[in-house]
């Protein structure tokens, strides 16, 4: 080689873009340029004193040292790949080194030169990116929404596990598959059209639809957008599957609970309330000795239409209103108690409201009425519900002289141990018992067996939903004590039945 050729090989080393490098088999440095200096941040003097071994990452050396070895062993020429340096001020410096052995005259290896590309930028890039994807891809595993990629032509990119449990599929089995391998014929129609309009528009859309599915219909919400190349063309299409059916519940709850909050509330403010009566006789003399007061709604001021209670007693329950109309209809029933014996239905909400027991309590004083021409009945779902504030209710109103009656008899489970904790007066026989008495033997026993335990517990019975004269007859038989029903009398208003009843006094 030519002393220029020598001269022009230095140079183009000593001032090469990259670090490189002269090692000895020993690991010290024989030629170092300045880049080489520069991205360890050493100086040519400083390096000197030094070993590559001393400035490679800790978890790198082993490795080095190993190929070292087999360069010296005659087993290997070359080395390519990616390691760690320890620069001066404590940084790690990622590199990608490429090794070669130099051969002396005898053919041995003398030396090594390195070329060491600064990599820490890429490195760094692409350790973000890798932890870009392992969130979204984190994000996706976790979230209960279904989301899947497609491509122009249907086909499916990417899916998470919500979408594969959504539809039933292995896991990865979607990926690479069109639509049609996935949704069912009717769906598909659906799915592409608002693909197709997403591609076509270049525009989110949402849309919900109705899926019918086990154990009830389900609700779901899908929203579509476009995914964009770097140019702007779209590539595909990422759709996001949401189920809000009970989402959509609770909304038609609140929707449903500020409906019937206003309408309850108006009702009472306009006087839209107003009570009938079902005639209760006495299966002994035949005669009409009480009434039960039913509940009905005036559909809006000066219409004719009456709701009944079974529309709006179950909203009202359902959202807490249902004591504001137990309210009205003692205040309205305890008047009425001045003159006639009625029985007041109350809720399970009401007898368990201590707020509610005192003021019942002051209405029934304040009233004048006889109390024992009052009647509190409950349900048996009630007391079930909460025994011990149906306990002390029934206390607290006979303590002033009124009567308990406990309605709907004998569906419960366990009815007859609430005779022995309750302080009651009457037992209402379920209406169950009693519509088929006369052919039924089973409720013949049922009838007879209440109708014995009452009596043994000094409780009178009255018996419920009596429709024709033989069942009122066998009732009489079986020495029930009251009935009522469409035979003997249907709800009617209150005027009707005691004529002597004003519109002003049962508004009073």
């Amino acid at each position: 080689m030519s002393i220029d050729a020598e001269r022009l090989l230095v140079s183009a080393f000593d001032h090469a873009p990259h670090g490189m490098s002269v090692v000895a088999l020993d690991g010290s440095w024989l030629r170092i340029n300045d880049a080489y200096c520069d991205l360890v941040g050493y100086s040519h003097e400083q390096l000197r004193g030094l070993s590559f071994p001393e400035l490679t990452h800790p978890d790198d050396v082993a490795a080095d040292l190993a190929w070292l070895r087999k360069v010296v062993a005659g087993e290997t020429e070359r080395l390519d790949r990616e390691k760690r340096y320890i620069a001066r001020d404590g940084s790690i410096v990622w590199v990608h080194s490429r090794a070669e052995v130099i051969h002396d005259a005898e053919g041995r290896p003398a030396s090594i030169v390195t070329s060491l590309q600064d990599i820490t930028g890429r490195r760094a890039a692409d350790e973000a990116l890798r932890a870009s994807e392992e969130r979204l891809m984190s994000i996706l595993r976790n979230t209960p929404d279904a989301v899947c990629v497609q491509d122009l032509k249907y086909r499916y990119l990417l899916v998470n596990e919500a979408f594969e449990r959504r539809f039933g599929l292995d896991a990865g089995w979607a990926v690479g598959r069109r639509d049609d391998e996935v949704l069912a014929p009717d769906a598909l129609v659906v799915d592409r059209e608002f693909h197709d309009r997403v591609v076509g528009n270049g525009e989110l859309v949402v849309q919900e639809q109705v899926v019918i599915a086990a154990g009830g219909d389900r609700v779901y919400s899908t929203a579509r957008f476009p995914l964009r190349s770097e140019g702007g063309d779209i590539y595909g299409v990422c759709s996001m599957l949401r189920d809000v059916t009970d989402l959509r519940d609770h909304e038609e709850g609140l929707r449903s609970r500020l409906e019937w909050t206003d309408r309850i509330h108006a009702a009472v403010a306009q006087d839209r309330f107003v009570l009938h009566a079902q005639p209760i006789i006495n299966l002994a003399s035949g005669e009409v000795e009480q009434a039960e007061l039913l509940i009905r709604l005036i559909d809006r001021l000066g219409s004719p239409t009456l709701v009944p209670p079974c529309e709006f007693l179950p909203a009202a329950e359902r959202f807490e209103l249902v004591g504001l109309i137990d309210r009205w209809v003692v205040e309205r029933g305890v008047e009425l108690a001045r003159d006639h014996r009625v029985e007041l239905n109350l809720s399970g909400q009401t007898i368990s409201d201590p707020e509610q027991i005192k003021a019942i309590e002051r209405l029934v004083i304040e009233s004048g009425a006889p109390p024992e021409n009052i009647i509190f009945e409950i349900t048996e779902t009630a007391v079930v519900e909460d025994t011990a504030a149906a306990r002390h209710f029934a206390q607290r109103l006979r303590g002033l002289g009124c009567a308990f009656a406990l309605d709907d008899f004998g569906v419960g489970f366990g009815s007859f141990t609430y005779l022995k904790h309750l302080p009651v007066d009457y037992l209402k026989i379920d209406i169950d018992f009693v519509r088929e008495l006369v052919n039924d033997e089973a409720d013949r026993h049922v009838v007879s067996a209440i109708v014995g335990v009452a009596r043994n517990f000094g409780i009178q019975t009255v018996a419920e939903g009596v429709e024709d004269q033989a069942t009122l007859d066998l009732l009489r038989e079986m020495e029930v004590d009251y009935a009522q029903g469409f035979w003997i009398g249907r709800p009617i208003p209150i005027q009707e039945l005691w004529p002597t009843v004003s519109k002003t006094k049962e508004k009073a």
